[in-house]
């Protein structure tokens, strides 16, 4: 079996990605071709977009190059470096040792034996190389006849250079006609790459909120985004920082244990992260995931996205408007509803005592374990107001 392996940041994908795929395709009879978009890049700085979003781009862009073809998670979700020896590893026991040929350009090939476990890379893989830049070929068959003497096994596809690039586009040197119809229509609906942060955060979490979430909690999200502007309105506050806040909350609400842990204990926020409830987990893995996948450093939107399921003690006010328009926006249906939406637009601090106190006894009531922020929360703001015990 001959599997091709495309790996890349993709951010975004564009029409010389889609090109030089479907020229390999037609130089070897491949089997399967595996489009892997990276996760956490160990080899350069962040992508300015998340996984996520890059791994629908990736769909759109290449879903109908070739019927043998897919777009894989595995480097996004696989919690551990993406390294490519670790992917070939991957690669080699899900298709019983298959054939496996590594499409990539002539600037990686020059700094293949700088790669960690190159050896292993080159013994596990045929590189299938293309010229980044005119004048690169000698070089390239130079190193390929080197690499032979030390038993790899190189192929060299002749390749028309362009000078488009994911780099290059970010940048503003390219029109959207170097972007497949449907990633710019994509990238042009949520801002993906606008230059202004809080349009960008903005319209990224949004698009995060709807393709990773199932379609009654994108509406909640929406419903929580709508009540946190209202109340931010009445309380003088970042309205565009609480609509990024309220729209990334929940993102994480459906992810396994496994990754909820992996990221609450990312940023070592979490005291006893190992006793807390899983159903509090996602709040913090949900701000790991702004701050390492976005680029969020607004502390703002950071501690609201943390705290909007237990809140903790000495809370400000953006994270009192999350935490109440999570529970009180539009669609949940409890008795004090009413009463506690009244108070949050009236009395940030009695809103939350009040929220608290029926958030605790209805935890309690139905059997679950009160995660300690919640109970110092409580305690805060009895204090606070100068409440009795």
């Amino acid at each position: 079996m001959k599997i091709l392996l495309f790996g890349g940041s993709f951010d975004p994908p564009h029409n010389g990605h889609l090109s030089i795929l479907k020229e390999a395709a037609q130089y070897i009879d491949f089997d399967r071709i595996i489009i892997m978009p990276t996760g956490t890049p160990t080899h350069k700085k962040s992508c300015m977009v998340p996984f996520d979003v890059r791994h629908y781009m990736a769909q759109l862009a290449f879903g109908n190059v070739d019927k043998d073809a897919e777009v894989s998670d595995y480097e996004g979700n696989n919690l551990k470096d993406d390294y490519t020896y670790l992917t070939l590893r991957y690669l080699k026991e899900k298709y019983d040792n298959a054939d496996i040929f590594m499409l990539i350009g002539s600037d990686s090939l020059f700094s293949i034996r700088n790669w960690k476990n190159s050896k292993e890379i080159l013994a596990n893989c045929t590189p299938v190389v293309f010229a980044r830049k005119e004048g690169d070929q000698q070089q390239i068959l130079c190193l390929i006849e080197q690499l032979k003497t030390e038993g790899a096994n190189v192929v060299y596809i002749p390749y028309k250079v362009t000078d488009v690039s994911s780099s290059g586009f970010r940048k503003g040197q390219h029109g959207d006609s170097i972007l497949p119809h449907a990633v710019d229509a994509v990238i042009d609906e949520y801002h993906l790459y606008d230059k202004d942060d809080t349009k960008r955060f903005q319209g990224t979490a949004k698009l995060l909120a709807k393709l990773m979430l199932d379609e009654k909690r994108y509406q909640h999200t929406l419903n929580v985004e709508k009540l946190a502007a209202e109340l931010g309105e009445i309380y003088s506050l970042d309205v565009d920082k609480l609509r990024i806040s309220a729209l990334l909350h929940d993102i994480l609400k459906n992810a396994p244990k496994d990754i909820l842990l992996h990221r609450a204990g990312q940023g070592g926020i979490i005291k006893r992260i190992k006793d807390k409830p899983k159903q509090t987990l996602h709040g913090f893995a949900a701000a790991d995931y702004a701050e390492k996948e976005m680029g969020i450093t607004d502390e703002d939107i950071l501690w609201a996205v943390r705290s909007h399921t237990c809140g903790r003690s000495g809370m400000n006010d953006f994270e009192k408007v999350i935490y109440l328009a999570d529970m009180l926006c539009e669609g949940r249906k409890f008795d004090k509803r009413d009463y506690l939406l009244g108070l949050a637009r009236k009395n940030l601090d009695m809103a939350m005592y009040e929220a608290l106190v029926h958030s605790i006894k209805w935890i309690e009531f139905k059997g679950n374990v009160v995660d300690t922020d919640s109970l110092e929360a409580l305690e805060y703001f009895r204090k606070l107001l100068g409440y009795s015990c």
